[in-house]
C-alpha cells in the first residue's frame, strides 16, 4: 500500500513538472511568434526556422534566422524572460564576412527550389551574372538569397562563390546586359563557332575585351567567351534607366508566345510575376519575385475594373477577393496594354498571350472579370513610391556596380 503512494506521488509530481514545462513553451512561442510577425511575417523572403523542445524539465531552442536585429531580438527576449532555456539559434551566414553578395549565378538560368532535390518545387530563378548571398550549404546545394530577397536552394555547380577579391574585381569590370531575348554566347569572335552557352535577355555579363563586332566576356568562373555587341546593352544604361510606358511595352511584347512555366523567371520559360519582373529589370526597377507581393507596389487605381482609369503600362491582378471568411489571395498578374488589353503568361494558355477583358472581343477570358482584384500603377508615380526599387538603390545590386559610387550599408 505505502509503495502505491509513493508511485501516485512520483506520477502527479512528474505530471505537474511536465505541465510547467508545456506552458513554458506555449509561453516562448508566443514570444517567437510576436518577434516573428515583427522580422520575418514573410518566409519567402526571411529565414525563421525555430525548433523547441522540452525534456528532463529542460528547454531547449534550436534553428536559424539570417537577420541580426531578428537573432538580436531574440537572444535579447529568451535571456531576461526565460534565462534557462538553452538557446542555439543560428545566425546566417554560418561562416563568413557578413557581406550582402558572396556569390554570382554562374549560368544561362539557375533553377532556385523549395528544398535540396531537383525534384522538389521551382520557387524562382536567377539568371547568369545575378548577385546572390549565399546563406549555407547542404550535401551539394547552397540555400541562396537573390536580390528581391526570395529564398530558396539552388545546386551549388550553378553559382559561383566569391571571396572579396573576386567581387572587387566583378564590380570594378566594365559590365554589359544581354538584350536579346535568347542567343549564345561563342568560343571565337564569329557567330559560327562553337557556342560556350546559351543566354537569355537580362544576363549581367563582365567584359574582358572587345573587337569589332563582339565583346569578348568572362563568366564567373573564369570561362572566357564572346557575344555579338549587337546583342548586348551596357550594364549601365539599363540599371539607370527610367521607367517608362513605351519601354515597358517593348520589353513585354518580346516575350509574347514564351511558354509558361510555374516558378520559371527567365525567356526560356517563365510564369506571371516571372514575366513583370524581366520587364522592370530591364526598364532599370526590381519588382518583388510574386503577384501577391507585387500588388502592393506602387500607386493603387481602382479595386473594380475600369478601363477608363487604366494607362499603358499599369499592372492588373487578379485572385480570390477578401471575404469575411476568407483574406484576399493576389494569384495573377498582367500588364496592360491599352484598349482593354493585357499581356500576360498563364497558365491559361500554357504561354504568354494577349487577352482582354472586352468581352466582345475574341481573346476575351469569361473568368476574369469576376477574379480582378486591383489595378496599379508603377510607371510615372514618382520616387519613393511603396514597394519600388530602382536596380541603383539595391543592396545586392550595389555591391556589383561601380558607378555610382558603392555604399556599403550596415546588414539588418
Amino acid at each position: 500500500m505505502k509503495k502505491s503512494w509513493v508511485l501516485l506521488l512520483t506520477f502527479m509530481v512528474a505530471m505537474g513538472c511536465n505541465s510547467r514545462l508545456n506552458r513554458t513553451i506555449g509561453e516562448i512561442t508566443q514570444l517567437l511568434d510576436t518577434l516573428q510577425a515583427e522580422y520575418a511575417p514573410d518566409t519567402r523572403i526571411a529565414v525563421w526556422d525555430m525548433a523547441l523542445t522540452g525534456s528532463n524539465g529542460v528547454i531547449s531552442l534550436s534553428g536559424e534566422v539570417d537577420n541580426k536585429s531578428a537573432y538580436k531580438a531574440i537572444v535579447r527576449a529568451i535571456d531576461k524572460q526565460f534565462p534557462d532555456v538553452i538557446n542555439t539559434l543560428v545566425l546566417l551566414p554560418v561562416e563568413g564576412t557578413g557581406n550582402m553578395v558572396n556569390g554570382l549565378v554562374n549560368n544561362s538560368v539557375a533553377n532556385i527550389r523549395a528544398e535540396t532535390s531537383s525534384r522538389t518545387e521551382l520557387v524562382t530563378q536567377a539568371l547568369l551574372g545575378t548577385p546572390i548571398r549565399i546563406l549555407k550549404e547542404d550535401n551539394g546545394w547552397y540555400l541562396v538569397q537573390t536580390p528581391n530577397r526570395y529564398l530558396g536552394w539552388v545546386n551549388n555547380s550553378e553559382v559561383y562563390a566569391m571571396d572579396q577579391s573576386e567581387l572587387d574585381r566583378f564590380r570594378e569590370a566594365k559590365k554589359v546586359i544581354y538584350s536579346a531575348q535568347f542567343g549564345l554566347s561563342y568560343t571565337e569572335p564569329d557567330q559560327n563557332s562553337m557556342p560556350v552557352s546559351d543566354l537569355v535577355i537580362g544576363s549581367i555579363l563582365s567584359v574582358d575585351s572587345v573587337s569589332s563586332d563582339f565583346y569578348r566576356i568572362s563568366y564567373p568562373d573564369g570561362r572566357l567567351a564572346w557575344v555579338k555587341k549587337d546583342e548586348a546593352t551596357e550594364a549601365k544604361v539599363v540599371f539607370n534607366k527610367s521607367i517608362s510606358r513605351e519601354g515597358l511595352v517593348k520589353a513585354i511584347l518580346g516575350f509574347n508566345g514564351i511558354p509558361y512555366l510555374w516558378g520559371g523567371a527567365s525567356s526560356k520559360a517563365l510564369d506571371c510575376s516571372g514575366l513583370t519582373s524581366n520587364v522592370f529589370f530591364m526598364n532599370g526597377t526590381l519588382l518583388p519575385r510574386d503577384a501577391d507581393q507585387q500588388s502592393l507596389c506602387g500607386l493603387e487605381l481602382t479595386t473594380t475594373y475600369d478601363y477608363t482609369l487604366l494607362e499603358t503600362g499599369d499592372l492588373l491582378f487578379f485572385g480570390r477577393k477578401a471575404t469575411a471568411e476568407k483574406p484576399e489571395s493576389v494569384t495573377h498578374v498582367a500588364l496592360y496594354l491599352g484598349d482593354t488589353e493585357f499581356i500576360h503568361s498563364a497558365g491559361y494558355r500554357d504561354r504568354v498571350s494577349i487577352n482582354s477583358m472586352d468581352s466582345a472581343r475574341t481573346n476575351f477570358i469569361p473568368t476574369y472579370p469576376d477574379i480582378f482584384i486591383r489595378a496599379t500603377r508603377i510607371s510615372g508615380v514618382g520616387e519613393g513610391a511603396r514597394g519600388i526599387e530602382s536596380i541603383t538603390e539595391n543592396a545586392f545590386y550595389r555591391e556589383i556596380i561601380s558607378d555610382p559610387p558603392i555604399i556599403h550599408p550596415p546588414i539588418n
